[in-house]
This record gives C-alpha cells, structure tokens and sequence, in this order.
C-alpha cells in the first residue's frame, strides 16, 4: 500500500489551494470535505499523512485525530487551524500531531513536515509488522517453551534449567533447539536481543 497525504477539510477553496500546492511539488494528494467521508474512505494500515483542520461541522479536527488514535492508525496527523488557539493547539501536540499550522499554511513550514510525518508512519508500519510477526512466533510456542525461553534469556545454563523445571538434560536440549527454530534465531544471544526490542 502507498502512502498518500490526505487533506480533510470542509473549505472547498482551502483544500484546493493546497492540493495545488503540493501536486505542484509532486506529492499526490486526495481530499475530503468532512471527517466522516474521510474516515469511511482510509483504512487502519494506511501509512501516510492526514492534514485536518481543526474547525469543521460535525466532527472536528482534534475529534478526527482521537477517532485515528483509537483505530491504532499509522498516519501522522498535522494539525491546521484559522484561529490560533493554544490549548486546543496543546491538545493536538499531546494527541501525537507533528504540528499546529494557522491558515494560510506556509508551504517552507509544511512541507518538511510531511516528510517528516512520511518517514514516521513508515516506521509505525515496520514496527506493527514485526509486533505481528513477534505474536506469531510466541503463539507456536508450548508452555514448557514459553518457560524455557524466560529461562534462557536470563542467562541460566541447561543445568540451572533441568533444576528449575525438573525435567532432564536431553529433554531441555530438544526444548531449546524447538524454541530457537521457532523463534527463528541461532541462540540465546540473539534470543535474549529479539526479546529485549519486544519489551522497550
């Protein structure tokens, strides 16, 4: 799935104008004249950037926002507004947007952001992707693997494991050579690295 750059705005001539202005820069973009049109439209796994602004009939900007938050969205969100006003602009920053922009939008502001907001939700997507292939390895997993894996990351050695679970040598030896198969690493090192990312 591309990434796009989305502009929700109920302003005809707002949207247009900025639409133009960023084709002009070869960024390809599609509009939406309210929050539910647009929310109807895009899917959870679209990477991109949404450009909403903040006053619109129905649902506002930072409601949009909240709604985007909620269904675990990948797209960065800019903020714009026709009035400045800071704790609706604190609002948003707190939400998780790059920015609060007032109209009309500087294009040498806006742009960096996009980029910016580009790069942000291509990362959230490799980050999702390897939270689901975590979760899959984990769920192929037994429960006396699952004990293993918690034991090898510690460090403990798979004599300190036979006397910790009471099980044989042998038997440990085919329980670690399973977890590691299935977890797709060589060894404990790269076991106890691969869980170590999971837990930041």
């Amino acid at each position: 799935m591309m990434s796009a750059i989305f502009l929700v705005d109920d302003d005809n001539d707002v949207r247009e104008s900025l639409q133009w202005m960023l084709e002009a820069k070869g960024l390809q973009t599609t509009g939406f004249d309210s929050a539910a049109a647009f929310l109807d439209a895009v899917d959870r796994d679209q990477t991109g950037v949404a450009i909403l602004d903040i006053e619109m009939p129905g649902m506002d900007g930072l409601a949009l926002q909240q709604e985007l938050n909620r269904r675990g969205s990948l797209l960065s969100v800019i903020i714009l507004t026709g009035h400045a006003n800071v704790p609706r602009a604190v609002s948003a920053l707190k939400s998780g947007a790059l920015d609060f922009l007032e109209k009309p939008v500087d294009g040498a502001r806006l742009l960096p952001l996009i980029e910016r907001g580009l790069r942000a939700s291509r990362e959230r997507q490799q980050e999702d992707s390897q939270a689901g292939d975590w979760q899959a390895k984990l769920a192929q997993l037994t429960e006396r693997e699952t004990q293993l894996m918690q034991l090898v990351v510690e460090g403990k050695t798979n004599k300190e494991i036979c006397d910790r679970l009471f099980i044989a040598q042998r038997t440990v030896e085919i329980h670690r050579a399973n977890l590691l198969k299935k977890m797709g690493v060589k060894n404990a090192a790269e076991l106890a690295f691969l869980v170590g990312r999971q837990n930041r």
